[in-house]
């Protein structure tokens, strides 16, 4: 295998690690916050998980073939542990004495810390392919990671400035609403 190939696995691998926890993660999140629209808006995340496992399968599929795709994606799921970011949002909840209830503003944060994660993961794998269509779908998920980042700030600003839960997003990226 060359670099490159070595890198779009290594890349495969933390993809996959963050869409096997991303759906825990905002599941913890949502059992950790105490208001009900928080806990919505954290369910209807983890809800959407799923429908990017379907773009992972299609990127990396094309990117490293099916079967080798196929072969790690059955590895990484018998594997399947808490990504880092469930990991430090566990020890910042430990680190404030919150046994039961994170603050909402914690949970946030860190669910924009894992997007913001994936979206340089994104940035990084298509600098490893010249392929116009995996170029370009690699570009729509950016651009779906970059709408979940763009919401969960607004949710956080939100918070922070009034204490009020959005229920549903206020805008979107592509102008639909």
């Amino acid at each position: 295998m060359s670099h490159t190939d070595d890198k779009v696995i290594e890349l495969a691998r933390t993809a996959l690690s963050f869409e096997f926890g991303g759906e825990h993660f905002y599941r913890h999140a949502a059992e950790m916050t105490r208001n009900a629209n928080g806990k919505k808006m954290f369910l209807r995340l983890a809800e959407e998980e799923t429908d990017r496992m379907e773009d992972l399968h299609s990127l990396f599929g094309n990117l490293m073939g099916k079967e080798e795709w196929q072969r790690l994606v059955a590895e990484e799921s018998a594997n399947t542990h808490p990504s880092v970011v469930i990991d430090a949002m566990e020890a910042e909840v430990a680190r404030r004495g919150h046994s039961v209830v994170a603050d909402d503003t914690q949970a946030l944060r860190l669910a924009m810390e894992m997007e913001r994660r994936l979206i340089h993961l994104f940035k990084e794998l298509a600098s490893h392919t010249s392929d116009s269509d995996i170029i370009k779908l690699v570009g729509k998920m950016i651009e779906g990671e970059c709408y979940q980042y763009d919401n969960l700030q607004a949710q956080l600003d939100s918070v922070i400035n009034t204490g009020l839960w959005l229920d549903s997003p206020e805008f979107r990226m592509d102008a639909k609403f």
